[in-house]
């Protein structure tokens, strides 16, 4: 029997929800179908190195489209995807995220042009915010894109792309549906940090961007009173552009402790206090699921995607943008107001029935034999 070949596209290699999706599927084990990841680019920090061996130790074949930098890759990776497609005829490509379906979209066109048999398209929609800062760029990728699959990561991502698409007066695709990232109970490794433990230890995980409302976090901190920071310390683990500002909180305050992307982070959340995610928007956040698996709660802004990672009226939910309940629950967390066997037995039996692993990684298989 003919193996089902599937392409992975993704932006680069490296630290992401929606790379970390994707690596996820690749190691279904699944013998009827043939996984490869295409990357638009090259990562190269230690993450994306590591990460790549990893993958190439388990036979999973990667190939970039651009050895060089992020911009110019876009200029020559929708003629080497074209080359790629025609050589390997892969039946289905798997696009994550808007720079892949951007890519994509331009590949699909030059098919066109010259009159090829295209690929069956999967989409899988891991944002809510969708070409907020590049619209005419979005209307042209979305306009390259009719009926094809098209899979939100919760129900604030799916209707993210529908209103994308009533905005740009394009049809939405018949093919809808949700598919819940998919987490396993993590393990409880050992993590090297000298954790104060008469401190409340608060981790940040994922990219130091805007999105991430990283410059919020830092506000929130400069402006605790000291009888409340005092009793907690920051860990931001990951990387980003707003990196500098958050050595420039190191130095005004005692309590911050600023740390790299760690591969498989979910296996040392265990060891924090609680986890907090201030994020402007988030198709789902990952990290959350996570943490309640490894039964840390979780500090997150009530924002579409997120807070369907979250038990109804869930007292940890503040929201976006408003600095002064983000502070009055550090505050209250400080003076132990929380029930947190509760709160962790709540979050727990949460994930564990909406984001089973199995289940996720099933249900892309299923529609990759149905294409």
């Amino acid at each position: 029997m003919n193996k089902i070949k599937v392409y992975q596209l993704i932006t680069s290699v490296n630290l992401g929800g929606a790379e970390n999706v994707a690596f996820n599927i690749v190691q279904s084990n699944d013998a009827r179908i043939e996984f490869t990841i295409v990357e638009l680019y090259r990562s190269h920090n230690k993450y994306a190195i590591s990460k790549r061996n990893e993958l190439n130790q388990k036979g999973i074949q990667i190939k970039t489209l651009f050895p060089g930098p992020k911009k110019i890759s876009l200029l020559f990776a929708p003629l080497m995807l074209f080359v790629f497609l025609v050589k390997d005829k892969p039946l289905v490509v798997h696009s994550h995220t808007d720079l892949p379906d951007f890519v994509l979209g331009l590949t699909l066109r030059l098919f066109g042009i010259l009159r090829l048999k295209k690929p069956r398209i999967i989409r899988t929609i891991h944002n809510t915010k969708l070409w907020h800062t590049h619209n005419t760029i979005g209307k042209l990728t979305e306009a390259a894109f009719l009926n094809d699959h098209v899979i939100g990561v919760s129900l604030g991502a799916l209707n993210a792309y529908k209103e994308l698409r009533r905005n740009y007066r394009l049809l939405e695709s018949s093919r809808l549906g949700i598919i819940y990232n998919g987490c396993d109970i993590p393990s409880n490794a050992s993590l090297n940090f000298n954790f104060r433990r008469d401190k409340i230890n608060i981790a940040f995980c994922g990219r130091f961007e805007y999105q991430k409302g990283v410059d919020i976090l830092i506000k929130c901190i400069d402006s605790l009173k000291s009888n409340y920071s005092n009793k907690i310390d920051f860990y931001f683990i990951g990387d980003g552009s707003l990196r500098d500002d958050l050595f420039s909180l190191k130095n005004r305050q005692h309590n911050i402790f600023i740390h790299p992307p760690i591969e498989n982070i979910n296996n040392y959340l265990w060891a924090f206090d609680y986890v907090v995610m201030p994020s402007r928007f988030e198709g789902l956040g990952l990290i959350s699921v996570e943490a309640s698996y490894a039964n840390v709660p979780v500090i997150a802004t009530n924002v579409p995607g997120l807070n369907e990672t979250l038990p109804h009226d869930w007292p940890l939910l503040y929201e976006p943008n408003d600095l002064s309940s983000l502070i009055l629950l550090f505050e209250r967390i400080v003076r132990q107001e929380f029930d947190l066997p509760l709160l962790k037995g709540s979050a727990f039996n949460f994930v564990t029935s909406r984001f089973e692993f199995k289940k996720m990684k099933d249900s892309y298989l299923q529609i990759y034999k149905q294409s």
